[in-house]
């Protein structure tokens, strides 16, 4: 026969739980109260960091002034660099280079140089195909040029308006522009 004692329980698990319980109620106490800590320390602090960030704006306020000096300095000191690498060019033997090589029947209306790569754009107007032939064919003959192209032709009112590019050459002497007028 089987017989069950429906009175017995077991105590030993109901006491582990009962201490397993107490034991985490006691760890969260005491974080909690870890916590409350914290927050009455880091509000004590609230003061003393506002003063020291006060300190850093006054600093700042009186660094201010130096480092905007500075800076417009560097910008100052950049376009002083610019202006130096622009006086290592000879700009007059440059323009009679140009002269030297531009034949009649042609007007120039704007000259553009890059000193960087040493490009040079012709804009102007032809009174005919065979000036503007003349413009590029001295372009190409001519010691101081490389490289010409004409990028831009378009016919206007008669003329031909076009647009040549070349590289300037460093340290070449030009031609007398008389003869070739």
């Amino acid at each position: 026969m089987i017989t069950i004692n429906f009175t017995s329980r077991n105590y030993r698990l109901m006491e582990r739980i009962r201490v397993g319980l107490n034991v985490g109620s006691a760890f969260l106490a005491v974080m909690a109260g870890m916590m409350v800590w914290a927050i009455l320390s880091f509000r004590a602090d609230i003061p003393e960091m506002n003063r020291t960030l006060w300190e850093l704006e006054a600093v700042e306020e009186q660094v201010r002034p130096v480092l905007q000096a500075r800076e417009q300095l560097a910008k100052d000191l950049t376009a002083m660099s610019g202006l130096m690498e622009s006086r290592k060019k000879s700009w007059t033997g440059l323009l009679t280079s140009i002269e030297a090589v531009v034949p009649q029947g042609v007007a120039l209306s704007h000259v553009a140089f890059n000193p960087k790569d040493s490009s040079l754009t012709l804009d102007g107007v032809a009174q005919s195909p065979e000036s503007l032939r003349n413009l590029v064919v001295g372009l190409e003959q001519s010691a101081s040029f490389k490289d010409p192209f004409l990028k831009h032709q378009s016919l206007k009112e008669g003329s031909i308006i076009f647009n040549v590019v070349a590289v300037h050459r460093e340290n070449t002497r030009p031609a007398v522009a008389q003869g070739k007028r």
